[in-house]
């Protein structure tokens, strides 16, 4: 026999030696449990234990609400609520740096310490006193445009 063959028909062999495990109580010295068992009963015997407790534990994982806990699990909408508030956070933040620009611009000129450039272009003032500065148009303006459209709606048939 080759020494491979010979030493795992060695090792086949403990695997069936009969052991027995016997649980004494000290106090009365008396037998509380005994068991009779073989290397490869015990050997099943803790990888049944070890498969049970591992699929009872996946079950209650993804059964439960308790999968929300787990790093990285999380539905897609949960997901989407992260990217849009990670958005707003952003545009959230780069308005209150401008404002804090702004605010500090306001204190230099308040000051008289402002150092950037300054607006010298003068307004012609023939043309403000042009411009009307109503934000509404003017009613000759609404009329036009209606008999416009009245006009329009004609030719078009309705």
């Amino acid at each position: 026999m080759s020494k491979l063959a010979f030493i795992r028909s060695g090792i086949l062999k403990k695997l069936n030696i009969n052991y027995r495990v016997v649980f004494i109580d000290d106090e009365s010295l008396q037998e509380v449990a005994s068991f009779k068992l073989t290397m490869r009963k015990l050997y099943i015997l803790l990888s049944t234990l070890f498969v049970v407790i591992v699929t009872l534990t996946v079950c209650v994982l993804l059964l439960t609400p308790l999968k929300y806990y787990v790093p990285g699990y999380g539905s897609n909408k949960t997901h989407m609520q992260m990217v849009r508030l990670k958005r707003n956070m952003d545009s959230l933040s780069d308005l209150v740096s401008a404002q804090q620009v702004y605010e500090e611009n306001l204190r230099k000129i308040a000051n008289g310490s402002y150092d950037g450039s300054k607006d010298t272009t003068k307004l012609d003032m023939n043309m403000v006193r042009k411009e009307d500065m109503s934000t509404f148009p003017q009613t000759d303006e609404i009329k036009q445009k209606a008999m416009e459209e009245v006009k329009k709606d004609k030719q078009n048939g309705k």
